[in-house]
């Protein structure tokens, strides 16, 4: 599959990496197949790419990355292996730079199909500072 992301430029991928999120996410229900770039460059970010939108683009960071100790309670995932990740929001300054930790994305590492989940609990902030 080839698309166009204004961030990479044109992108094509295997079917077997997409990403499909029903019920897309928060704010961006309406678009529902999504790639992970992983662009060396960015590290540690990853970069959620929408195949239905070229604008949409968000980074990513495996919450393990800068909460050592998130463990967050998400139900329904069974034994099934799944990655997770934090929605960065990039700041002018690095160091007003923010990752959502009560709302993570899950994504089903064999069905490649992902929900974004809004934790119940207060423990973790929508605004943990990265740095």
């Amino acid at each position: 599959m080839k698309f166009f992301s204004r961030q990479f430029g044109e992108l094509e991928c295997d079917d077997a990496i997409r990403v499909a999120m029903p019920n897309g996410i928060i704010g961006f229900e309406e678009w529902t197949e999504y790639v992970i770039v992983h662009d060396e460059d960015s590290e540690p970010f990853r970069w959620l790419v929408s195949t239905q939108n070229s604008d949409l683009c968000l980074p990513l960071i495996n919450p393990a990355e800068i909460c050592p100790e998130y463990q967050p309670r998400i139900s329904g995932m069974g034994d099934e292996p799944f990655e997770l990740f934090a929605v960065v929001c990039l700041r002018s300054s690095l160091d007003a730079t923010t990752a959502n930790l009560k709302s993570p994305i899950v994504i089903n590492a064999k069905t490649q199909i992902g929900r974004q989940v809004v934790l119940i609990d207060d423990q973790y902030s929508i605004a943990h500072k990265l740095f």
